[in-house]
């Protein structure tokens, strides 16, 4: 007897743990539920929204995105889509119902809506603005990106790797900065490193608005490192929110600046930037008196970087009118300068058919210790390989053939010097020039598949216009992100054969 009543008391305290242990889950995924009203109307059914409380590796609050065949949810790669926690909301902001789906499995229906997630395996980053700081209005008004807002930064990998900290933002980019898609820079509290690209404070948000494979400053920039180009900035691929909303793929990239991480030159040494216009801090650099009555010509400017000081400005300004007037003159022997550095930028400048070969994003750096004048960092690719067309210039910037950074500037006159041309062609020969080509031509066909959900994201947020001024719509009958990637996969490779054929045909 005494045996039964302690089998039944046994029994009864299972039934009681997992009762427990049933109350207890049920309260991990409901305890922080909104109340709803239970039921959605279709008329009153205005949005969806995403809460960070109620699911996992979600770490902001976010709504759907109405897109032309429903509603898109855009996750981050940390978030866990198979079981979503989400709320219809109602026109006055209401909760109308709850609910949970497996979005791994199949897309989901409601009154007649499709509700779809779409996710990558990229680095997720959210840029919450305060809310007593500059809204994002208000910074992406700023017609010179003068003012700053401030919030908190946070990224996190689909790895676990996770950073949070105070930041400063502010947009970028000059002709960039016109487009709907923009670019930004931000300034954390303190240096991180953040995905393994060296510590510091400033980064650079890079929209790629006008390069619809998204993957150009990629793989230029790689090509910059592959050749041995000095301090070569570091670029990868992250999803962007702002306040929780879903804003593309951008490219995180190191910024050009003088730092240990960086541009990592010395005291006495100077990082110089080349311009065509006049900004605060800078300096002509070059006036051929020869083409001052040419309406199409522009006197070439240099800021020093990362120095306000006017005496140090000035002090500065010497070495870089020296060189640039070595660059001008085809009887110099360019002793000034670091003929294998000023080479092999030629040549990338040249490969990629930027439409800015000499300016602009152009930086140089005095070594005082060599006296010599270094061509780097590289900086600034969206705008090449085919994708922009140059009206007003003899050159043809789409198609694959032809020579156009050297009919350019100063390259026109060092391709006058024998000095200058003997360094490109034993670099192009002897330096690992030729097989950088090749790689960068070999290996985009693998990034154009890591980056492929990325992308297809970004297309759902922000469409490629159909009046593209390139060839691909052309050449394919046909402007979707697809046609865009092959045409950059195909255009490196025929760049790659045509300068090797011409190379070949010099010897």
């Amino acid at each position: 007897m005494l045996r039964k009543k302690n089998l039944i008391f046994l029994l009864l305290a299972v039934v009681v743990f997992c009762a427990a242990v049933f109350t207890f889950v049920v309260f991990l995924e409901t305890g922080n539920a909104r109340e709803t009203v239970g039921y959605t109307d279709a008329e009153d059914f205005e949005g969806i929204f995403i809460p960070s409380d109620e699911n996992n590796g979600l770490f902001f609050d976010t709504e759907g995105y109405a897109v032309d065949d429903g509603i898109c949810i855009f996750l981050p790669s940390t978030a866990d889509a198979s079981k979503l926690v989400f709320y219809s909301v109602g026109k006055d902001g209401s909760y109308l119902e709850r609910f949970q789906h497996d979005f791994s499995l199949e897309d989901m229906e409601i009154q007649g809506t499709r509700v779809y997630v779409m996710k990558s395996e990229n680095p997720a980053i959210n840029l919450q603005i305060s809310s007593n700081a500059p809204s994002l209005n208000d910074i992406e008004a700023s017609e010179d990106h003068d003012l700053y807002t401030s919030g908190i930064m946070e990224l996190q990998t689909v790895s676990g790797d996770r950073v949070q900290q105070r930041m400063k933002m502010r947009g970028r980019g000059n002709i960039t900065w016109l487009a709907d898609k923009k670019s930004y820079q931000i300034t954390l509290d303190k240096r991180e490193n953040l995905l393994g690209m060296g510590s510091a404070k400033k980064w650079a948000l890079v929209a790629n608005s006008g390069d619809y494979s998204l993957l150009r400053n990629e793989v230029f920039l790689s090509l910059a490192a592959d050749m041995g180009l000095p301090y070569p900035a570091k670029i990868q691929e992250v999803d962007l929110f702002i306040n929780g909303e879903y804003h593309g793929e951008y490219s995180l990239c190191t910024k050009v600046e003088v730092g240990e991480n960086r541009v990592n030159i010395e005291k006495n040494d100077y990082l110089y930037c080349l311009l065509d216009a006049k900004e605060n801090n800078t300096q002509i650099v070059y006036d051929d008196p020869s083409l001052t009555g040419d309406g199409d010509y522009k006197h070439m400017f240099a800021e020093l970087r990362d120095c306000d000081d006017i005496n140090v400005i000035e002090k500065s300004m010497k070495y870089v009118q020296n060189v640039i007037n070595e660059f001008y003159d085809p009887t110099s022997d360019l002793a000034d300068v670091d003929l294998i550095s000023l080479a092999k930028y030629y040549w990338l400048q040249e490969f990629s058919k930027t439409t800015d070969p000499t300016v602009r994003s152009v930086y140089l750096y005095w070594n005082s210790g060599e006296q010599k004048m270094y061509t780097g960092p590289a900086w600034d690719y969206d705008r090449t390989a085919g994708i922009i067309e140059m009206p007003f210039l003899e050159e043809d910037y789409i198609w694959p053939s032809g020579w156009t950074a050297r009919k350019r500037d100063y390259y026109n006159r060092l391709f006058e010097n024998p000095v200058f041309t003997d360094a490109v062609k034993d670099v192009y020969e002897n330096y690992g020039v030729k097989e950088a080509f090749r790689k960068a031509a070999d290996e985009v066909d693998e990034r154009i598949e890591r980056n492929d959900a990325a992308a297809r994201m970004n297309f759902v947020r922000w469409s490629i216009p159909e009046e593209q001024s390139n060839k691909v719509l052309q050449t394919y009958q046909d402007n979707s992100y697809d046609s865009q990637v092959r045409w950059l996969s195909e255009w490196l490779t025929m760049r790659a054969d045509w300068i090797e054929e011409e190379m070949e045909g010099q010897e």
